[in-house]
């Protein structure tokens, strides 16, 4: 687990980072437009993205955090449309990941608050078309199984003041293994060289969720090789 510095809590507190390739992340999320994390589970690619989306909260330099993932429920389907239950029952597997990294640096209380007040939303991809969101931060995790046009969807959603982290781990991916698509590869093909883009790439040895873990990616290690 990513340490969590402890002398003052505020709002919420600072995070140390692991490695350099954390180090990186961290910068390219607070100066960047597009920030693109890949690599395997468990390198803190969606807590990063939560801690410095919550930081520029604080700051006022945002309004509003959301969070975006791919739902694949059935085959060439992507939706809530498919899941049982109501919205907030089809919502909340996929708040998981945002009250998880959430807990690591902010008071439940605090969490809870911003949550049920919306300021930080989850936001499906079907949601997004036609609208144009200013002064936040999008946070789209999972998007290996999300097709090239969700994903470009996505980014071209982005107002004025707002920014967006695009998360992934292309090993992982379903919907590209059966369709052929795989939006966070061909966004980063497409902008990696862009000024505004900042990209890291973690390995299986930036692993920081538990030795358990790390020695599990390990042995897939040979899935994680650099292209």
């Amino acid at each position: 687990m990513i340490q969590a510095s402890n002398p003052k809590f505020e709002e919420h507190k600072p995070l140390l980072p692991m490695n350099p390739s954390q180090v990186d992340a961290m910068k390219y999320l607070k100066t960047k437009t597009l920030t693109i994390l890949t690599g395997p589970p468990g390198t803190a690619k969606t807590l990063l993205s939560i801690h410095a989306a919550c930081e520029k909260l604080h700051k006022r330099e945002i309004e509003k955090i959301y969070y975006v993932k791919p739902i694949v429920s059935t085959p060439g389907e992507q939706g809530l449309g498919f899941l049982p239950g109501n919205l907030e029952e089809k919502i909340a597997p996929h708040i998981m990941p945002i009250r998880d990294s959430l807990a690591v640096f902010m008071q439940k209380g605090k969490a809870d608050y911003l949550l049920e007040k919306k300021i930080i939303e989850f936001l499906p991809i079907e949601h997004l078309r036609g609208r144009s969101l200013h002064r936040c931060m999008i946070i789209a995790d999972e998007m290996q199984n999300a097709t090239t046009h969700s994903v470009m969807t996505i980014l071209t959603r982005l107002g004025d003041s707002s920014s967006i982290a695009l998360l992934g781990d292309v090993v992982q991916r379903d919907l590209a293994n059966r369709y052929g698509n795989d939006g966070l590869s061909d966004a980063l093909r497409r902008l990696g060289s862009n000024q505004s883009v900042g990209h890291v790439n973690f390995g299986y040895d930036e692993i920081v969720r538990s030795g358990f873990v790390k020695s599990v990616i390990r042995a897939y290690s040979d899935l994680y090789s650099p292209a």
